[in-house]
């Protein structure tokens, strides 16, 4: 089998969508069959690929300048009218588009990803073009290709009351956390961490692109409740600024605990772990998500987590996490007052989140993926363990 996966969207600086698909190619890597050939369209800026491919002989890089890739409509017509001749000319069995977009026409089996439905849902928090050109893309993908890969049930149950009549094989996919979140950090490095970014204990943390779907201006509001009787207490907003966040900046600036607000960035993954390590709890009330990685990366840490009961972040927290109205502010105060009080049931949290966590794996990621590929080719998967084991059917409600 012929697979090539398309990383061209995919930026040297991970988030979302970035940390899925890396781990997803490193997991596939060990996978694959001395009869299968894994080609990997990247950028020719794309560095951390080429580490995990390494000299691994059934593994084929194609480069593309990454000046290409700079305007949208570059991008468009290199996915449209060049890529379908390279799958024809490599003979391509299965090509795997990572990010909704993919090729209307191709001479090879199409699997395609779709994160969330907020193009659909919620067009108004997104830029003119995406909120153009992204839902084309995926009413074509759910009625046109072989496969659509979803990464939670709630993701799959929106694609189809929005999108009737689909004719895609249906895969849902949840993504993995690493296993090295499971492990804790040194006091060094958590204090080193702590230092550079200005961050006192102790502190609430919130993960995330610093965008209008996070639901961040209301978590601002609900922190200066906090505040007010907890004199102590910080703030810490990590994540890079997406799309339309002047609001949230105006919000942080007008409150009357803004000296306890922290503004960290994009943060690296030893910072991320140091700071799931150190905070009081993770609160992550956003309004929609098609997984909510943070989530999950916060139960393996063994951070408290406060999120919301939408979309398919029960999904992901199971029983471990409190689940709160997001909208509704004096919930989500009483929620973090709740934990903050009791620290036994912080202890609890840790614990049921950790084991939580426990169940969401990249090679189980990887495994149902290649399975995928399987199934479009009309192939009979051929790994002998099974995609997930008992204990994990036993325990986890995520793939009901």
């Amino acid at each position: 089998m012929k697979i090539l996966i398309d990383f061209t969207q995919i930026p040297v600086v991970r988030t979302g969508v970035g940390v899925y698909s890396e781990n997803l190619i490193r997991e596939l890597v060990q996978l694959i069959r001395p009869e299968d050939v894994l080609f990997l369209l990247i950028q020719d800026d794309e560095v951390a690929l080429r580490e995990i491919g390494g000299v691994h002989p059934n593994i084929q890089f194609v480069s593309i300048p990454s000046r290409y890739f700079r305007k949208r409509a570059l991008l468009f017509a290199f996915e449209q009218f060049i890529l379908p001749v390279m799958l024809l000319r490599k003979r391509i069995d299965v090509l795997h588009s990572l990010h909704y977009t993919h090729p209307f026409i191709s001479p090879s089996r199409r699997v395609v990803t779709i994160h969330d439905l907020t193009f659909l849902l919620y067009p108004e928090l997104h830029t003119l073009g995406r909120r153009l050109i992204m839902p084309l893309f995926i009413r074509h993908a759910v009625r046109h290709v072989e496969a659509v890969i979803f990464v939670s049930n709630s993701a799959r149950e929106d694609a189809n009351r929005l999108v009737p009549g689909g004719k895609a094989l249906e895969s849902v996919i949840p993504l993995g956390v690493n296993r090295s979140l499971f492990e804790a950090p040194d006091c060094d490095e958590i204090q080193n961490v702590l230092q550079k970014l200005n961050i006192e204990r102790p502190f609430l943390l919130f993960i995330g692109t610093i965008e209008p779907r996070k639901n961040i201006i209301r978590l601002v509001q609900a922190f200066e409740m906090v505040a007010d009787k907890q004199s102590g207490i910080v703030l810490v907003l990590a994540g890079k600024f997406g799309w339309d966040y002047a609001e949230v900046l105006d919000a942080i600036e007008n409150s009357r605990h803004r000296n306890r607000i922290r503004l960290a960035g994009f943060i690296t993954d030893v910072e991320k772990k140091a700071l799931l390590n150190s905070c009081e709890i993770l609160v992550y009330p956003s309004l929609y998500e098609g997984f909510g990685l943070p989530v999950l990366e916060a139960m393996a840490a063994g951070a408290p987590v406060i999120t919301s009961n939408l979309s398919s972040l029960p999904e992901v927290s199971g029983n471990a996490g409190i689940l709160i109205n997001p909208k509704v502010i004096p919930l989500l105060v009483s929620a973090i007052f709740g934990v903050l009080a009791s620290a036994e049931k912080k202890i609890a949290m840790r614990t049921d989140g950790k084991q939580r966590a426990s169940l969401f794996t990249w090679k189980n990621t990887a495994r149902l993926t290649y399975e995928t590929y399987c199934q479009v080719l009309g192939i009979r998967e051929r790994h002998d363990q099974p995609s997930f084991s008992a204990t994990e059917k036993a325990n986890s409600d995520f793939f009901l």
